[in-house]
């Protein structure tokens, strides 16, 4: 594994054990098995770092899509795959969830701007997907890039609600949220 690899696995696991603003680079730096130094090798500061773990995950996200829209699944169940996916990636690094979920909501945010960038990526496939299945006739007629964005952020609704729910709530949303979100937007979408 190389260096870069190494810092931002690092980075997320110190971010998700001790949050974004209380994490030092030299946690990260020890947690890596690197100089401090090394670190500013491949990334300006805390904020370069976040982002580029952000953008890491974009990126892991989009292929996914991409793999899955060429599978033989039928559609429901690859919506289902999709949000159980997104799901656990969420549960694994909350921490790192909720800091992305502030930054897309404070406007004095630095790290806003690119954080809606890399989301507008997302919902532009999404979009694809959805104009795919309106050609195809899976899908009914509809403007594609409302509802994708609208499918956009009923997950990160839901993702925010279960970020934030009460442990004794948290199970359930998990559990529950890929199947009823699956449904509630195939039954909408279907042609």
């Amino acid at each position: 594994m190389d260096n870069r690899t190494r810092i931002s696995e690092a980075a997320v696991r110190v971010f998700s054990r001790e949050g974004f603003h209380r994490a030092r680079m030299k946690a990260i730096a020890e947690e890596a098995g690197v100089a401090v130094g090394t670190i500013y090798n491949y990334f300006r500061d805390k904020d370069d770092l976040l982002l580029s773990v952000f953008e890491a995950g974009i990126r892991v996200r989009m292929e996914f899509l991409e793999e899955l829209g060429n599978t033989s699944l039928p559609v429901r169940d690859q919506i289902q795959h999709l949000l159980e996916t997104h799901f656990a990636q969420i549960r694994q690094q909350q921490e790192v969830a909720e800091l992305i979920l502030y930054e897309r909501f404070h406007r004095g945010s630095r790290l806003r701007d690119r954080v809606l960038q890399l989301q507008e990526t997302i919902i532009s496939q999404v979009e694809a997907f959805i104009g795919k299945g309106i050609d195809e006739g899976w899908v009914r007629p509809c403007n594609p890039k409302i509802v994708a964005r609208a499918l956009f952020d009923l997950v990160q609704t839901m993702t925010a609600c279960w970020v934030f729910a009460s442990p004794d709530e948290e199970e359930d949303i998990y559990s529950s949220a890929p199947t009823e979100l699956a449904d509630l937007i195939w039954k909408g979408l279907g042609a």
